[in-house]
């Protein structure tokens, strides 16, 4: 047993109690739903048929040609869209293709508006029919025969729901000529897809299935005249990564690690110039190294068919909660509660006592630049948005100049070591700035769970922050039972009872909430919603290609804000220039139609037209004029209220 004393005990008990009474009220989610689902499991398997078609009998070298999965569905039974409602799981397709081949983002048909106990969801009846523009390699030798292969996972419902998923394979000669002349019933399929619905599913009838209209103009099959894609040359592009680099050690999502970091520069200014070049070699190894991994990250998602942007990390709430957790870690650590020392013995008390250890100094470089992600520097977003679009190899070179870039300040400080001389002389002054700084982690903890509350709603959030509030107490458990002299048999205990607390606290908090593990697997996302602007304030429409097109069609000047909740230069801009009342009554005087693309969880539609104006990330923000559709016009990632208006004003009067 461990000895923690009276005041201990009362307060472990008391927080076990808390928990007890949680599991008491935490609801039991579906089980006579899955055990029904198990027994019509037993019973019959998933009734719904999948094929994998093509819309050409052979492979032109060079060519584009498109591969389709056709759902037969029995009668009552229904598969989900792509945004599937308020249940359900969208149909995901794996594809394994021949080297050198490319797959476009699914298109999907005009989906059905189901309701029922009150839920709105989004499918098909019958049948679906999903397809892929995939473009074959110029140098595919004619004669020879390919093998195509496609993983498709569906959520098949009617009384119950049933998953089933499917491993389908085609072959497919490769010639240097095709034929389309295939069995009517196939060939209408391919023709009625078309280019998929693009419209707003909020625009569809109950029970509506009928092929979407597009309106007389369509963003995305525009040419804009203003936007170039210009081949910058390899220089101009490591140049503008490195600068970028550089930008984002100001930012305010870095800052409050850049202040700790400070604050160990403060501590090593009077230690031997070795250790200040190695500490800070290391942090700069840990600024690089994790550069390093987003450029895997990057290659990885991008191998996987999926569009990615500078900052699309903090599109996933999972991970908002781990940093949210870290940080909240890192700021107990400024006030004193615990340290975190991985080095054993006398000599790791030694390294503890003189300094901080080379394993946290590496993390801090690390925790710097994923904080860093979500605040895109002008020079940055520019040469990252370049990067998606090359090779891994020129991804990998790209990323490794910005983080260079962001490490440079810190290499030159540690490899000219006798500059810190100019700093303040330590004293007892910097415990107190040391814990000050801790206030500055947790401001950033908050800016985290408000990213995190518009991601997974307001109950989820809640779980959440009693999740927090546990994990720091788990803490606490560590730093009030143990200390630097406490043997190893006492660490085992006392970590031992806190990772047992902090099991049970997570249990109550998040696995036994189906509310949680629903939105922290993204697949629970707040649907936007039309913001009326009060007296003197402008009204925002959610994005869609369906307002988008219906607006440009109709003539109106529109301007399209990007932005997403994590992202602090969009919310700068917003408060600083955006809804400032001169841009505001210039743009009622167009008569423009504000629409605010959310890109705070994923939105593939989004992206897509980021990707045509050649970003990568948010904020952009984009004024296309009355009448101009295919000449819009471009601001830049930081703005001011003249610049803002010295482009409305091209407009018109």
């Amino acid at each position: 047993m461990i000895k923690i004393g009276k005041a201990g005990a009362v307060a472990l008990a008391i927080w076990l109690f808390v928990l007890a009474c949680f599991s008491g009220f935490v609801p039991v989610y579906g089980e006579d739903a899955q055990a029904e689902t198990a027994k019509a499991g037993q019973k019959k398997a998933a009734p719904v048929s999948a094929r994998l078609l093509s819309s050409v009998d052979a492979v032109v070298p060079g060519k584009i040609f498109r591969l389709a999965i056709l759902l037969k569905q029995e009668p009552g039974w229904h598969t989900y869209y792509k945004i599937p409602g308020d249940s359900g799981m969208p149909t995901s397709v794996k594809w394994t293709l021949p080297a050198g081949f490319t797959v476009s983002d699914l298109i999907w048909p005009k989906p059905l508006k189901f309701e029922e106990g009150g839920l709105t969801t989004y499918g098909y009846k019958d049948q679906a029919f999903l397809a892929v523009d995939v473009t074959a390699p110029a140098d595919l030798k004619v004669g020879t025969e390919l093998t195509l292969q496609a993983n498709v996972k569906w959520l098949s419902c009617k009384e119950v729901c049933l998953p089933g998923k499917a491993e389908l394979n085609l072959s497919l000669p490769v010639a240097s000529e095709n034929h389309k002349d295939f069995p009517g019933a196939e060939k209408a399929l391919f023709e009625t897809l078309g280019n998929g619905f693009t419209g707003d599913i909020k625009e569809i009838s109950a029970g509506s299935g009928a092929a979407a209209t597009s309106s007389s103009i369509s963003v995305l099959n525009t040419d804009f005249k203003t936007v170039k894609n210009t081949d910058a040359s390899m220089v101009t592009i490591l140049l503008s990564a490195f600068v970028g680099g550089l930008i984002l050690n100001i930012m305010p999502c870095v800052l409050p690690v850049i202040a700790i970091k400070v604050m160990s520069f403060l501590e090593q200014a009077s230690e031997k110039p070795a250790r200040v070049k190695l500490l800070g070699l290391v942090f700069s190894l840990g600024i690089i190294s994790s550069f390093m991994v987003l450029a895997l990250l990057v290659a990885l998602v991008k191998s996987a068919g999926q569009s990615v942007g500078w900052g699309f990390l903090f599109q996933y709430p999972l991970f908002v909660l781990s940093m949210a957790a870290v940080v909240l870690l890192f700021s107990l650590s400024l006030f004193g509660l615990f340290y975190v020392n991985l080095a054993l013995g006398q000599d790791g008390l030694n390294k503890l006592s003189s300094g901080e250890g080379l394993v946290g100094t590496f993390f801090k470089g690390v925790l710097a630049t994923v904080l860093s992600t979500p605040c895109t520097a002008p020079f940055l977003g520019t040469a990252l948005g370049f990067a998606f679009a090359q090779s891994d190899l020129v991804v990998a070179g790209i990323f490794f100049v910005a983080g260079l870039g962001m490490a440079s300040p810190y290499l030159l400080l540690t490899l000219n070591p006798e500059w810190l001389r100019f700093l303040p002389r330590p004293g007892a002054w910097m415990d107190k700035f040391k814990q000050s700084l801790g206030f500055v982690l947790l401001a950033t903890v908050v800016w985290l769970d408000y990213v995190l509350a518009s991601q997974v709603g307001p109950l989820a959030i809640m779980w959440i922050n009693y999740w927090l509030v546990g994990l720091a107490f788990c803490a606490w458990i560590v730093a009030g039972f143990t200390d630097l002299t406490s043997d190893t048999a006492r660490k085992t205990r006392v970590y031992g009872t806190a990772s047992l607390v902090f099991a049970l606290i997570s249990y109550a908090c998040i696995f036994s909430q189906p509310e949680v593990m629903l939105a922290l697997s993204g697949a629970a996302q707040a649907k936007a919603e039309p913001v009326k602007g009060t007296a003197g304030e402008l009204d925002w429409q959610p994005f869609s290609f369906a307002l988008l097109d219906k607006e440009l069609a109709a003539g109106k000047t529109v301007f399209l804000d990007f932005t997403a909740n994590w992202c602090l230069t969009c919310k700068v801009n917003e408060s600083t220039v955006i809804n400032t009342e001169a841009v505001r009554n210039k743009l009622k005087a167009l008569n423009a139609t504000t629409i605010k693309a959310d890109w705070t969880s994923q939105d593939p539609d989004i992206t897509k037209l980021l990707k045509k104006f050649g970003r990568s990330g948010v904020p952009l923000y984009v004024v296309f004029p009355a009448g101009k559709a295919d000449q819009p016009i471009i601001l830049p990632e930081v703005i001011t209220v003249d610049l803002v208006l010295e482009k409305l004003n091209q407009v018109g009067p």
